[in-house]
């Protein structure tokens, strides 16, 4: 029996996880929880953590441990047993690596891999500065302004364009150095326990794609 893949995607705001993480779960049968959009949900209905949440988005800075933590928990709890997951955004700290380690073996799942995206400062800047959310279609998905050709797709199919709150430009400077402070140290805690791969996302996505796709299939043969 193939066993699930149980990945954590990292990677600094810009370099690419919410396209890498639905071009995987499109190959893969991962439930993809993107804590990002799960709290931006969140913030459209209003609820008492999106507004929470509004608050931390609009400073570009990270939400209390303990509220990601029963975010994820709560999710991760309602998976069946041969499903696998993808978490992309989660987790952002130590503690919260803690946490999830702790949450894994209780149930059993331990991870596949650690995937750390890797982009400078100034092509992260690049991108988020032109990026754009298609909304309207399903689940958002993200697009930059430069690429006419997938604008004009999303408003010829009904869609609209939209600028995140997190990608303003005087948020995209905060949320690098936090990313910097407080997540950096995760790709030493993860490389000490040998689950940490680290990629360069400068590639055109399916370029990535192809090298995490060679991480997990090689790390799938090891643990056969």
């Amino acid at each position: 029996m193939v066993q699930p893949h149980h990945i954590v995607l990292m990677g600094a705001p810009g370099a690419g996880k919410s396209t890498q993480s639905r071009l995987l779960k499109a190959r893969y049968p991962v439930e993809v929880l993107a804590t990002g959009q799960m709290l931006r949900d969140e913030v459209a209905k209003r609820t008492a953590l999106g507004l929470l949440a509004e608050g931390y988005f609009e400073t570009g800075a990270l939400l209390p441990d303990d509220v990601m933590i029963a975010l994820v928990t709560e999710r991760l709890l309602r998976l069946g047993s041969a499903q696998g997951f993808l978490l992309d955004g989660f987790p952002r700290t130590i503690p919260q690596a803690e946490a999830l380690d702790r949450l894994l073996q209780r149930l059993k799942r331990p991870l596949t891999a650690v995937i750390a995206l890797g982009l400078d400062d100034a092509e992260a800047v690049r991108r988020l500065g032109g990026r754009r959310m298609c909304e309207g279609l399903g689940d958002p998905f993200p697009l930059h302004i430069d690429d006419t050709v997938s604008v004009d797709a999303c408003l010829r199919l009904g869609g609209r364009i939209a600028t995140r709150p997190d990608d303003e430009p005087q948020v995209i400077v905060e949320r690098l150095r936090h990313y910097e402070a407080e997540t950096q140290p995760l790709i030493d805690y993860y490389r000490r326990y040998g689950l940490l791969h680290s990629i360069s996302a400068k590639g055109e996505p399916a370029q990535v794609q192809a090298e995490i796709i060679r991480v997990l299939e090689q790390t799938a043969q090891q643990t056969a």
